[in-house]
C-alpha cells in the first residue's frame, strides 16, 4: 500500500477552497440561494458540496495514486471529520469510511477500465 503523506489540515484546506469555488458556481446557476455561506447551507446541500469537492480534488490526483491501493479513503474520512469541527456541523460526523470508499470507487473503476482499454495509446 502506498501512503499518501498529506496532513488532514492541508487536505481540509484544499477541500475548503474547492467547496467555496463550487458554492459560487452553484450560486451563479441558482442551484443554491445567492448570499448563503458554507455554514448556512442545509445538511443535504452541504454534503453534496463536500462530496463534489472531494471528487474534483481526487480527479486532480495522478492516475497512479488512484489506481493503486493507498490511504486515500482514510484521508477523505479524516478530512470530512475535521470539516465537521471547523464548520460546526454535526451531520458531517456521520460520514463514514464506507461512504468515502463508495464515493471514490467509481473513479477507481473508471481508471482501471481506461488503463485496460489502452485506447489512449493511439492518440
Amino acid at each position: 500500500m502506498i501512503e499518501i503523506r498529506i496532513t488532514i489540515d492541508t487536505a481540509m484546506g484544499l477541500i475548503l477552497e474547492r467547496m467555496k469555488f463550487e458554492l459560487r458556481l452553484r450560486q451563479k446557476q441558482h442551484i443554491i440561494s445567492p448570499g448563503l455561506k458554507l455554514d448556512e447551507l442545509s445538511s443535504i446541500e452541504l454534503i453534496s458540496l463536500v462530496e463534489a469537492s472531494i471528487l474534483d480534488t481526487v480527479f486532480l490526483l495522478p492516475v497512479d495514486l488512484i489506481n493503486m491501493e493507498t490511504n486515500l479513503v482514510q484521508i477523505i474520512f479524516g478530512t470530512v471529520r475535521a470539516l465537521a469541527k471547523t464548520l460546526n456541523r454535526e451531520e458531517l460526523l456521520l460520514y463514514s469510511n464506507r461512504k468515502a470508499h463508495l464515493l471514490i470507487q467509481p473513479i477507481c473503476e473508471l481508471v482501471d477500465k481506461s488503463l485496460k482499454d489502452q485506447s489512449f495509446q493511439y492518440n
